[in-house]
Formats: C-alpha cells, sequence, structure tokens
C-alpha cells in the first residue's frame, strides 16, 4: 500500500511549440508537436516517485488506445495504478498546450473521464499505510469526482496521521471557491499561484488574501507559487518569501505540480516549513529544464548538485538556513 495517494486527472497532453502566440484569428505554425502523458495530480504523482516515494494513483481513464499508454507510462515511472478506474463510454481527457519560445504555455483541456471517478470504486483498505493524500481543486467541477475527493477527506480526517495538502487551479478557484473555501480547515496546506491567491481572496492584493484565508478562512498553511520569482511561505503569522533557482527554462509545462512534489515530499519526511518550500522551488525549477512536464525527469541526485550549488548564492543568504536543511537531508539519504 501507497506512503502517499494522489487523486486527481489524467490526461494525455498535446504540446505544440510555437514562435510566438497567436492573435485571434490568426495561426502559428507549430515548430514541434509532442505527445505526453499528464494532468497537474498525474506529474505531481511522477515527480514524487522520481524522489523514490512510494507512491498509488487514483483516477479514471476511458477505454481507448492513449489509456494505455497513460497507465504504462505512471508505472513505468513507479507510480501504483491498481486503482485507477476505467470507463467503459468517456475517452481520456486531454490538454492541448501551446508552449511560446519564452517557455510559457496556455493550455486547452477537455477533462473527458476524470469527471465520472466514482466514489464508490474506491478501496479504503488502499488507504491502510496511506500518511498523505495530495488532491486537485479541478475534483471541485465534477460532481461524481468531487464526491470522490470527499470520501478521500473522510478517511484522511480517521486516521491519525494522514495528512492533505490541495493544489489550487485557476478555473477551480474562479468556479468552485465556495467549496474550496469551505474545505480550507480540513486541509494541511495549500499550493496556489499568485493569481489563485488573489481569486480565493476575492481580488485583494497578495499579503491581504494570505491573512483572509489563514485567519478568516481557517486554512492551516498556504505556500504560494511566484514562477520566476519563487515562493511565498504563509503559514499563521509567519510570511517567508523564497527566490527561485537559477535553470535554463525550456517549458514551464507541470512546474508547479513538481513544485507541490517537493513540498509534500518535504513535510512528509519531517522537514521545517522553510526548507519544503525551498524543495518545492528546487523540483519546480529542475522540471523547467525539459520540454514537456518535466517532472518524469527529476531525481533526489540532481535536486542534491542545484540545492548545493546555490547554498552560498546571495539571493539565499536570508533563507540559506532551509537549504542547509536539504543538504543535510539529502547527504543523509544519498
Amino acid at each position: 500500500m501507497p506512503d502517499i495517494v494522489v487523486m486527481g486527472d489524467i490526461n494525455v497532453d498535446v504540446i505544440f511549440t510555437i514562435p510566438a502566440y497567436p492573435l485571434p484569428g490568426n495561426e502559428a505554425i507549430a515548430t514541434t508537436v509532442q505527445l505526453h502523458t499528464g494532468g497537474s495530480a498525474v506529474n505531481t504523482a511522477i515527480a514524487l516517485a522520481k524522489m523514490d516515494m512510494n507512491v498509488g494513483f487514483i483516477g479514471r481513464v476511458g477505454s481507448d488506445p492513449l489509456a494505455n499508454q497513460v497507465i504504462a507510462d505512471l508505472q513505468s515511472a513507479g507510480v501504483d495504478c491498481s486503482q485507477v478506474q476505467v470507463d467503459p463510454k468517456v475517452s481520456t481527457g486531454m490538454i492541448f498546450i501551446a508552449v511560446t519560445e519564452d517557455g510559457e504555455r496556455t493550455m486547452f483541456g477537455a477533462r473527458g473521464a476524470n469527471s465520472f471517478t466514482q466514489a464508490r470504486e474506491i478501496d479504503p483498505k488502499y488507504f491502510a499505510s496511506c500518511r498523505w493524500i495530495h488532491l486537485s481543486s479541478y475534483s471541485f467541477l465534477a460532481h461524481h469526482q468531487y464526491e470522490t475527493m470527499l470520501s478521500a477527506l473522510d478517511i484522511a480526517e480517521n486516521s491519525p496521521y494522514t495528512r492533505v495538502s490541495l493544489d489550487i487551479g485557476t478555473e477551480p478557484a474562479i468556479r468552485a471557491r465556495a467549496r474550496i473555501l469551505e474545505l480550507l480547515p480540513r486541509i494541511d496546506v495549500i499550493l496556489p499561484n499568485e493569481t489563485e491567491v488573489t481569486l480565493l481572496g476575492s481580488g485583494l492584493p497578495v499579503d491581504d488574501s494570505l491573512a483572509f484565508l489563514l485567519n478568516g478562512q481557517g486554512a492551516n498553511a498556504v505556500v504560494t507559487k511566484r514562477g520566476r520569482k519563487g515562493c511565498l511561505l504563509a503559514v499563521g503569522d509567519k510570511r517567508v518569501a523564497f527566490p527561485s533557482f537559477e535553470v535554463d527554462v525550456k517549458d514551464s509545462t507541470g512546474a508547479g505540480d513538481s513544485f507541490n512534489a517537493g513540498v509534500v515530499l518535504a513535510r512528509l519526511v519531517g522537514l521545517s516549513w522553510e526548507a519544503s518550500a525551498a524543495l518545492g522551488n528546487a523540483l519546480g525549477g529542475l522540471s523547467t529544464t525539459q520540454q514537456g512536464a518535466g517532472a518524469a525527469s527529476l531525481s533526489r541526485a540532481a535536486v542534491a548538485r542545484m540545492v548545493e550549488k546555490h547554498l552560498f548564492k546571495s539571493e539565499w543568504s536570508p533563507v540559506r538556513s532551509a537549504l542547509e536543511e536539504l543538504t543535510a537531508y539529502f547527504e543523509g539519504i544519498l
């Protein structure tokens, strides 16, 4: 049975690399086209597995040929797929992603079988040794999938040692804001970006939105992804900003998903909030050095090298203790 259970969408990512995003009504000629196994929760699960964590996945695919490739990719990465459901009628989810030369991406999604993930098909015994459940807020957008997520939360609350994280997406922050806010006290940490923080905070600036979420809505911790600006940790009255790692960005697809994996991994093994935020930045940054969602390229050794390389850089001096903690952690396991 897995230590970490990830729940969310399973998609096929169709990635077009284009010189620039076109104006409405115009066109762009792709220089490359790639197909990858994707979905934000899938990317997080793969990143955790590549960091040698014991990970299982709960989601739903169609009975089409693309589903076979998706499952094979997950299994190849080391993710247990024994609880992935198969829909006999609806196709596997698909995301079309346009990536410009600066590494930014624009996405269009068809959720397919994901929306029909069934709570009744969950085996509670699968969670017997689970210490962490990671959820995607896209599960809030469809009734069946939402009910499945609530079942997972119930399982976590009946366990003395299972913690829960929630990735916040822009569309769920708009369409399912009330549901997300209602569940915040039941979640150990939420992982939004800056836009999503302000959406949850009714348009307030980031700092005010964080105060609203933590003090007004009962959120336990918020780690905000800021892309090239790093991240912001908010726990209680603590606010700590972390810089990003210097990397050669090729594609930002899935960077936030790998970031999530870094935070989950660090908290699961007992590292501080500061080290957890720094590890999120490390995994997120390293994943951008590959085309497509770069979670599959991650490794403990590569992350450890990058952390060590930045240990004495001036921008990290205010939070150098977080990198020192990560260095000690990796020295103990490599």
